[in-house]
């Protein structure tokens, strides 16, 4: 017959994070792109065509990187009028993590 302690166990511990640290952490799937008039493309270079122009603070969800540039899904249409959801290839560097509004 096995008996159970109840209570904390080492393989299981509770988490110290709080609920307002955890709201407000950086999504680092959610990002904007931080400058103006950007050329994006349709794989991951300068080599691949032009998908559009996409312009500060359009947002979208990181979906990939690959060699310094990030995948973007678009989750609104977007400011040069990209349709939301369209997919489209920039660097990393002009892209920025999204956070939540301050207090």
């Amino acid at each position: 017959m096995k008996f159970f302690v109840l209570g904390h166990r080492a393989d299981n511990p509770a988490t110290t994070e709080s609920p307002a640290a955890a709201a407000a952490t950086v999504s680092y799937l959610a990002r904007y792109v931080n400058r103006d008039a950007v050329l994006a493309r349709c794989g991951p270079g300068p080599n691949f065509a032009p998908a559009g122009h996409l312009f500060y603070l359009d947002r979208g969800v990181k979906l990939r990187e690959a060699d310094g540039w990030v995948q973007l899904r678009l989750r609104y249409r977007s400011a040069s009028g990209m349709a939301e959801g369209t997919t489209a290839w920039l660097p990393e560097t002009w892209t920025s993590p999204c956070t939540p509004p301050g207090p």
